[in-house]
């Protein structure tokens, strides 16, 4: 009973707290003090549940949950809503969720049809269309369009853009022309992916020690950088590890 009481006495005093706090009403401080076990449960039901529903966190836990019983439920809303009405910003959008599921193919028709009239040269469609030639494995055609991206919008300037333009270089076989974009990019925006794909490339062509410099430069990084940094980089870090032996 001592133990019971203590923990009723620490949970009043937390309700209460918690109200005056959050500026509600004082009789929820009275009702909690002088009717300690109805007060708290009607607290808990009339304040703290619909408190916590409401809040970023809760939604976004439901967000998941909703996502993992049907997993394919957004997938067919964006599908009814192009089906409802065929603009530009129904076809983005279900461009971009099949880009989240790695359905390149699926993206690529729904880009270049939102490529037109005044939108033809709209860099973060020629963006995602280049994204999703990419993931498709069309590095060709991907090659075309990020360079009418870089003609038609001279003072765009995303790193993003520029990676994947290098990277599809690469794998076109322009090895000079990537390494260019490597190197500009790694002046400007040194991330973990940038040193490491810059590296193997580096490696490839016979220039080892730059390449090992790099690798290097990754796995310093990562031991002097916080959790959150590791966890993000970890695929690069792991990389340079295997890379440097």
């Amino acid at each position: 009973m001592e133990i019971t009481g203590i923990l009723m006495l620490a949970i009043q005093i937390g309700f209460a707290v918690h109200a005056m706090k959050r500026g509600y009403p004082l009789f929820w401080v009275f009702l909690i003090v002088f009717v300690p076990l109805i007060g708290c449960l009607l607290y808990i039901v009339m304040v703290l549940i619909p408190e916590a529903s409401q809040s970023r966190a809760a939604q976004q836990g439901g967000k998941v949950l909703r996502k993992a019983l049907d997993p394919g439920k957004e997938l067919r809303q964006l599908q009814e809503a192009l089906e409802r009405s065929d603009t530009v910003g129904n076809r983005v959008a279900l461009a971009q969720e099949y880009l989240k599921r790695g359905q390149f193919d699926a993206a690529v028709p729904l880009y270049e049809a939102a490529l037109t009239g005044l939108y033809r040269d709209d860099p973060e469609l020629l963006l995602g269309l280049g994204r999703a030639l990419c993931g498709a494995g069309r590095f060709g055609r991907a090659r075309e369009i990020l360079e009418q991206l870089r003609e038609a919008n001279p003072g765009y300037d995303n790193a993003e853009a520029r990676l994947l333009y290098a990277r599809v270089l690469e794998e076109v076989g322009a090895t000079e022309p990537a390494l260019e974009e490597y190197a500009a990019l790694l002046a400007k925006a040194p991330s973990a992916e940038i040193k490491c794909r810059y590296g193997k490339l580096l490696k490839q062509t016979g220039r080892a020690d730059e390449a090992r410099a790099l690798f290097e430069e990754v796995v310093k990084d990562a031991k002097g950088g916080s959790q959150h940094s590791y966890r993000l980089n970890r695929e690069w870090v792991e990389l340079a590890r295997r890379e440097l032996g």
